[in-house]
C-alpha cells in the first residue's frame, strides 16, 4: 500500500486521530516521503473545507514538516475556489498563533505567489491577521508577478511615504528585468523620487498618472512598456 493510499482513506472520513497515529507510525525516511506526498498528491485533491482541516492537522502534527503543503492551495485559487472563511482555515491561525508566531508570516509567503486575483491576496493576508502595511509590502516584494506589481504600488499609495517607496524601488531594481524597471518607473513618477540611480526608458506623463490603477488591466498595460487607455 502506497503512502497516498494510507491517508486518502483517513482524510476522507475526517479520522484526525487515525491519521496522527499513522503518521506516528513512519519511520523518518517515510514521514519525508509523506511531506511530499501530502503537498503534491493529496492536498491537491481536496475541495476547500477540507483543504484547510488537512493542512491544519497535519501542522499541527508536525509543524516543521507540513507547513509547505501550504503551496497546495494553488489549485483552489487557479479553479476558484479558495475561500478563507473556514474553521479550518481560523484553526490554523490560531494554532500558529499560540504556537509559532513566526509561522504565520512564513505560511502567507508560501501561498501568496499562488494567489491569481487581488480578492484572493486580500483573503488570505486578512485571514492571517497580516494588518501592518509594511509587512504586507514586504511580502509582496518576494513575488514576481504583474499582481505583486499592482499590490506593490496600491500598498504604497496607502502608506504615503517617499523613503518606504524609494526602497521598495532599489528592491526591485536588483531584478534587472525589463518589467521590474517598469514597475519602478510606475513609483518614481507618481511619488516624485527624483534621486533613483539608473536610467528608466519609461516615461509616464503627469496627466496619465491618475489613470494608473484605474483598474488592474490598465496598470498591467503600463507595466509592460504601453500608454495608458485614457
Amino acid at each position: 500500500m502506497t503512502l497516498k493510499e494510507k491517508v486518502m482513506p483517513l482524510v476522507g472520513m475526517r479520522d484526525w486521530e487515525g491519521l496522527a497515529r499513522m503518521l506516528r507510525s513512519l519511520s523518518n525516511m517515510e514521514l519525508r516521503r509523506m511531506e511530499r506526498v501530502m503537498r503534491e498528491e493529496v492536498l491537491t485533491r481536496l475541495e476547500n473545507e477540507l483543504f484547510w482541516e488537512t493542512l491544519l492537522h497535519i501542522i499541527i502534527f508536525k509543524r516543521a514538516a507540513f507547513l509547505s503543503g501550504a503551496v497546495a492551495v494553488g489549485h483552489l485559487a487557479e479553479d476558484g475556489m479558495l475561500d478563507f472563511r473556514t474553521e479550518g482555515t481560523r484553526g490554523l491561525y490560531e494554532h500558529l498563533r499560540e504556537t509559532n508566531a513566526e509561522s504565520l508570516v512564513k505560511i502567507c509567503n508560501i501561498m501568496l505567489p499562488e494567489m491569481k486575483t487581488e480578492a484572493q491576496v486580500t483573503g488570505l493576508l486578512e485571514a492571517f491577521h497580516v494588518e501592518n502595511e509594511v509587512t504586507r509590502l514586504s511580502m509582496l516584494l518576494k513575488v514576481d508577478s504583474a499582481l505583486s506589481y499592482f499590490l506593490i504600488f496600491k500598498t504604497l499609495k496607502v502608506i504615503e511615504d517617499k523613503v518606504v517607496a524609494r526602497k521598495c524601488c532599489m528592491t526591485l531594481m536588483k531584478r534587472k528585468d525589463d518589467r521590474a524597471f517598469n514597475a519602478v518607473c510606475l513609483i518614481k513618477a507618481y511619488f516624485g523620487l527624483d534621486d533613483l540611480p539608473g536610467r528608466f526608458s519609461l516615461n509616464i506623463e503627469q496627466y496619465e498618472l491618475s489613470h494608473i490603477d484605474r483598474d488592474y488591466d490598465t496598470f498591467v498595460h503600463v507595466l509592460n512598456g504601453k500608454r495608458p487607455r485614457i
